[in-house]
C-alpha cells in the first residue's frame, strides 16, 4: 500500500487551484485502486460530484458525504482535515507521479490476491489447464490494466454507471458549452458586430436580442484581429447604451494581437492568459488573420481546427470562429445553405457542432440567422440593428422566417407549368408566370444542371437563347433538383 501518494491525491483536488486535477483522477484511477474502504468512500463521492459537474471541495466534498450517510465512517472532519493538510504539501505537476504510484500499489494488491488464488486452486483438485488458462486471463487483465492508462475504451456498463454530466446551453438551443463551430457570413453583413452582441448578453447574463435565454453571467473572450480597437470599443460602447448595461468586467478582448493558431510562440502565451481567466466562450474573428496557410488546403487547414479542438478539450471553452462565405459562383445563384457556404474545404462544415450563419436581407442591417447544430433544431430567424434616439444601437430579434425553400419550390415549378411544348426564350417565360425577367434568369442555369430544360441557340437571332424541356425530363422535374437545390 502507498497511503501517502492517496493523500496526497486526494488532497490535491481539495486545493483551491486544483482545476483539472479531478478530471485527471477521473480518467485513470477507480474506486478500488485506493486501499482503505475510507478513501474508496471519499473518491466515490468525489466522482458524483465530478459527473454532475459540482466543483470538488472540502464543503461540497463533507456535503456528498453526509448525503450518502458515510460521513462519520470515512472519519469525519479529522479524515477531511488530513487530506486537506496532505494536499497543501502535495505538488501540482507531480498529482500524474502520485496516480502512477496509486496504481502500482493496487497491481501489487491484485498480484497477491492472484498467487493465493493459485495456491488454493492447486489444492482444491483443479486441473493445472484451468488454472494456467485462469492466471493467464488474470495477468493480461491485470497488465492491461497497468499498461494503457488513461483507457481509451469503456464498457457501456461502465458509461452508465459514471455517465458524463450533461453539457448546459451558454445560449438556449444554439450554443452549448464545450462546442466549436462557425459564426459563417459574407463580408459586411455583420457578424461581428452581431457577435459583439452576443458576447455582451453571455458577460451580463442577459438573454440574446431578448429571446434566447441566458442563465446566468459567463466569463466570455473576443479575439479581434481584423476590426481597430477603437471600433471594438466604439461598437461595445453604442451596445452596452442601448441596453441600458455598464462595460463588463467579464468580457475580454484581444484586438490586433497578432495571435496566430498556427504559430506557438503568439499562440501559447496568450492561452496562458485564457487558463488564467477560464473563459466560457472564445470569438476568433476572423479566421483568415488568425493563420498563414492556404485556405485551400485541408492538409494545411484542418490541423488549426483540431488546434482549436484542443483549446476546447484543455480549458472547457466553447469557441465560433468567425469566417467568410465563399464568393458567388458566375453561372447561376448559390444554391448552398448555412456551413456549405463556408470558404475553404467542405470538412469546415463537418467540423463544427454549433454555428450561426448569417445572410444579409433587403435593408442596412437586416440579416436571417440560420443555426446549425449536432444538438437542437432551430428554425432560421431574423434580427435587424436598430439605430436609437440617444445614440446606442441593439439587434431586434424579428421572428422565425418562413421556409424560402418553399417559395423557390414554387417558383421553379410555375417556369416548367409554363412550357407546352414550344421553345421560349426568357421574356416568354416571365409573360407566362408572372415572375420578372430577371428572376427567370436566377432559375435557368440550375434548371438547365438539372436537366430538366434545354436550351439553344435561335437561328438567325444572335445572343438569344430558347428554352425547352426535353422530350424525356429527368426525375427531378416533378420533385426538384437532387444536387443543386432551389435558389432563395
Amino acid at each position: 500500500m502507498d497511503l501517502g501518494a492517496e493523500h496526497a491525491a486526494l488532497g490535491a483536488v481539495l486545493q483551491a487551484d486544483a482545476d483539472g486535477v479531478m478530471g485527471l483522477l477521473a480518467t485513470r484511477l477507480g474506486r478500488d485502486d485506493f486501499f482503505t474502504e475510507a478513501h474508496r468512500a471519499i473518491y466515490a463521492a468525489m466522482l458524483e460530484l465530478h459527473r454532475r459537474g459540482v466543483p470538488v471541495d472540502h464543503v461540497t466534498l463533507e456535503a456528498a458525504l453526509r448525503d450518502r450517510g458515510e460521513f462519520d465512517s470515512v472519519g469525519g472532519a479529522p479524515k477531511l482535515a488530513q487530506l486537506l493538510e496532505a494536499g497543501l504539501l502535495a505538488i501540482p505537476v507531480h498529482v500524474p507521479s502520485y496516480i502512477d504510484q496509486v496504481l502500482t500499489a493496487s497491481a501489487k494488491r491484485e498480484l497477491l490476491q492472484l498467487g493465493r488464488q493459485l495456491s488454493q486452486g492447486a489444492t482444491n483438485g483443479a486441473t493445472p489447464a484451468d488454472l494456467i488458462e485462469a492466471l493467464e486471463h488474470d495477468v493480461a487483465r491485470l497488465r492491461g490494466r497497468v499498461g494503457r492508462r488513461p483507457r481509451a475504451l469503456v464498457s457501456a456498463a461502465e458509461l452508465a454507471a459514471s455517465p458524463p454530466a450533461e453539457p448546459a446551453w451558454l445560449v438556449d438551443q444554439l450554443v452549448l458549452e464545450a462546442s466549436n463551430g462557425w459564426l459563417g457570413a459574407g463580408p459586411k453583413v455583420g457578424k461581428s458586430y452581431l457577435a459583439l452582441d452576443l458576447l455582451l448578453s453571455l458577460a451580463h447574463g442577459l438573454a440574446w436580442l431578448d429571446h434566447f435565454a441566458v442563465l446566468r453571467p459567463h466569463v466570455v473572450v473576443l479575439v479581434q484581429e481584423e476590426d481597430s480597437r477603437w471600433r471594438v470599443y466604439q461598437r461595445l460602447e453604442r451596445l452596452c447604451r442601448g441596453r441600458g448595461v455598464a462595460f463588463p468586467a467579464t468580457l475580454h478582448v484581444a484586438v490586433r494581437t497578432g495571435i496566430q493558431l498556427d504559430e506557438p510562440a503568439s499562440l501559447e502565451p496568450f492561452l496562458q492568459e485564457l487558463a488564467a481567466v477560464r473563459p466560457d466562450l472564445i470569438v476568433w474573428d476572423v479566421f483568415n488573420r488568425l493563420h498563414t496557410k492556404n485556405e485551400r488546403y485541408p492538409e494545411q487547414t484542418l490541423p488549426l481546427l483540431r488546434r482549436v479542438d484542443r483549446i476546447r478539450d484543455t480549458l472547457g471553452c466553447a469557441n465560433l470562429i468567425a469566417h467568410h462565405s465563399r464568393k458567388p459562383g458566375t453561372h447561376g445563384p448559390d444554391l448552398a445553405s448555412g456551413g456549405q457556404k463556408l470558404r475553404g474545404p467542405s470538412e469546415f462544415w463537418g467540423w463544427a457542432e454549433n454555428s450561426l450563419y448569417l445572410a444579409p436581407l433587403k435593408g442596412k442591417g437586416h440579416v436571417v440567422v440560420e443555426p446549425e447544430s449536432k444538438d437542437a433544431i432551430v428554425e432560421p430567424f431574423k434580427v435587424h440593428l436598430e439605430d436609437l434616439p440617444d445614440g446606442g444601437r441593439r439587434w431586434v430579434y424579428d421572428g422565425v422566417v418562413e421556409a424560402r425553400l418553399a417559395a423557390g419550390e414554387k417558383n421553379r415549378a410555375k417556369i416548367l407549368s409554363a412550357f407546352d411544348g414550344a421553345a421560349l426564350d426568357k421574356q416568354a417565360i416571365a409573360d407566362r408566370t408572372g415572375l420578372s425577367v430577371r428572376a427567370v434568369e436566377r432559375y435557368l442555369p440550375a434548371l438547365e444542371k438539372d436537366g430538366v430544360l434545354d436550351s439553344y441557340k435561335e437561328p438567325g437571332r444572335a445572343g438569344r437563347k430558347l428554352y425547352l424541356v426535353p422530350s424525356e425530363p429527368a426525375e427531378q422535374a416533378a420533385g426538384g433538383p437532387a444536387e443543386s437545390g432551389v435558389p432563395f
